[in-house]
């Protein structure tokens, strides 16, 4: 049987969420877990505001990619070197009862919010693992320790992530999907899934963003009320939360200052006037009532203002009708969005994503692919069987590619006509022509009568693939050029086929 390494820090949501995957598939017993420390001297900063800007966001990109782990924002990261010295302990006297202490450990921190550094902690953790409470330290568990730090820096994964290595030499990086996860442990390769918050995949949960100019420890109690129902964004600066309302597009944005009332009034008045792109409600944070503020709050703009002096099942519904508020809009924004015959999103939300996916695809130096697609000879097919049974065709062909394409970040567009577009950010030419192949397959399986086509005698379609990195000496209209030149391509060698583009020194991703 193969064997796997993992090695994975307790003080890390990534590596928590593979914790608990590979419990609920009973696959745990099969590895070795070793612990390291990503950032060793995180007690020194897990409190500043880039670094909780940070751990929001990678909480937030966990529940987006596994919705079935159950995670919640913690109020910091915690020291997990002694809580990893004592599941080192552990080990050497009971194994499962030590893989039962790293799981309480990993849930201790990432549902409960509590901090494994501290003792008490710990000790209810070795408890309810029936261990003894008593814990002795010594030299062998900080050289094991220190030998699986070594070990993981030593690969050169330069990654914050868990990393899993087989004994056949395969290697994953980060946190795979459950379909790869599961394909790994069974000898398949998959690809190697780079995740950090600086790319939010599309969330289940409605996000908050929350942007103060001071310690969060005051506002934290609302925080920590909010955390289990909302995906909870922290922007360190005002580019971030800039960026970020461009971007990520939350819900809500509360805004929290002691001193700097006249900036962040400002900051209100700069985002509701332009709701026509941000479309984002906006509530101010106040220790407590003050009408002369909560007046001024909503001459920039406010939609409310909250004194953290009121109950918390007060605060907490508030802020609940905003979100609900912000539903009923988005709905009403939807409709301008989706195609109507095909209830995918239209040509001019494809050309707003893919502007949103060109800018971050710059900043994070990754690959963005473009899948355009064509039904073939449907212009034959509506002269035969009418423009009735052309529409219901290309509903079926457009929700046909929506189920095919699994990843919550890759979005589907009509195009136009009977053409289509698939956005795939941070994805690869191989990748790419695997999931274009299968989306060709699954239309010619619906088996839809097409007698009058000459490529085949059921509807089938057409596939350009493109792939670029970008940078600032390209624009958006360049990888749609490409990937049309190459559905073009596939046409004329008879259809029925994908293409991708070919590949260029400067410009396509290797």
């Amino acid at each position: 049987m193969l064997q796997y390494t993992v090695y994975a820090d307790l003080n890390c949501p990534f590596c928590y969420a593979l914790h608990e995957q590979l419990n609920q598939f009973g696959l745990l017993p099969q590895v070795d877990w070793r612990l390291v420390e990503h950032a060793p001297d995180i007690a020194i900063y897990n409190k500043t505001a880039e670094n909780q800007a940070e751990l929001a966001s990678d909480v937030f990109v966990v529940r987006s990619r596994v919705p079935n782990i159950n995670v919640a924002l913690p109020q910091k990261r915690s020291d997990s070197h002694f809580a990893s010295l004592c599941v080192i302990q552990a080990a050497e006297h009971d194994l499962a009862k030590s893989i039962k202490l790293r799981h309480l450990l990993y849930r201790a921190l990432w549902v409960e919010g509590l901090d494994i550094a501290d003792v008490p902690v710990i000790y209810d953790c070795l408890i309810a693992a029936g261990l003894p409470a008593e814990v002795t330290i010594e030299e062998a568990q900080e050289n094991t320790l220190s030998q699986w730090q070594n070990s993981w820096e030593a690969g050169n994964f330069n990654l914050r992530m868990p990393v899993i290595s087989s004994s056949d030499g395969r290697t994953s990086i980060g946190l795979p999907s459950p379909d790869d996860l599961q394909s790994f442990f069974k000898g398949e390769e998959i690809s190697i899934q780079e995740v950090r918050g600086e790319i939010h995949p599309r969330a289940l949960q409605q996000t908050i963003a929350i942007y103060c100019d001071h310690d969060l420890d005051n506002i934290w109690p609302l925080i920590a009320s909010l955390r289990n129902d909302y995906n909870i964004l922290l922007p360190s600066n005002l580019a971030e939360l800039k960026r970020l309302l461009h971007e990520d597009h939350p819900a809500l944005l509360l805004l929290s200052t002691e001193q700097q009332w006249d900036s962040m009034f400002s900051l209100c008045r700069d985002i509701t006037s332009n709701q026509d792109e941000l479309s984002v409600p906006v509530a101010f944070i106040n220790q407590e009532v003050d009408d002369r503020l909560e007046l001024d709050a909503y001459k920039a703009g406010a939609s409310d203002f909250m004194a953290l002096s009121r109950s918390e099942a007060v605060l907490q519904s508030r802020i609940q009708l905003l979100m609900q508020m912000k539903q009923s809009q988005d709905k009403l924004a939807r409709s301008a969005r989706i195609d109507g015959l095909t209830q995918v999103n239209n040509r001019r939300e494809f050309e707003r994503s893919l502007e949103t996916e060109w800018r971050r695809a710059q900043r994070s130096k990754r690959s963005l692919v473009l899948l355009m697609l064509d039904a073939d000879h449907f212009k034959a097919f509506n002269d035969k069987y009418g423009h009735l049974a052309g529409d219901g065709c290309l509903r079926t062909v457009a929700q046909t590619i929506k189920k095919t394409v699994q990843r919550a970040e890759d979005t589907v567009y009509r195009y136009g006509g009977e053409e289509f577009a698939v956005l795939l950010p941070e994805s690869n030419l191989e990748g790419a022509d695997i999931l274009a192949e299968k989306i060709r397959k699954n239309i010619e399986a619906l088996q839809i009568a097409h007698t009058a086509a000459s490529t085949a005698p059921v509807v089938t379609v057409s596939i350009g693939i493109a792939s670029y990195k970008p940078s600032e000496e390209l624009c958006p209209n360049e990888l749609i050029e490409r990937a049309d030149q190459a559905l073009y391509q596939a046409k004329a060698r008879g259809r029925n086929q994908v293409v991708k583009a070919e590949k260029t020194t400067a410009l396509a991703s290797k």
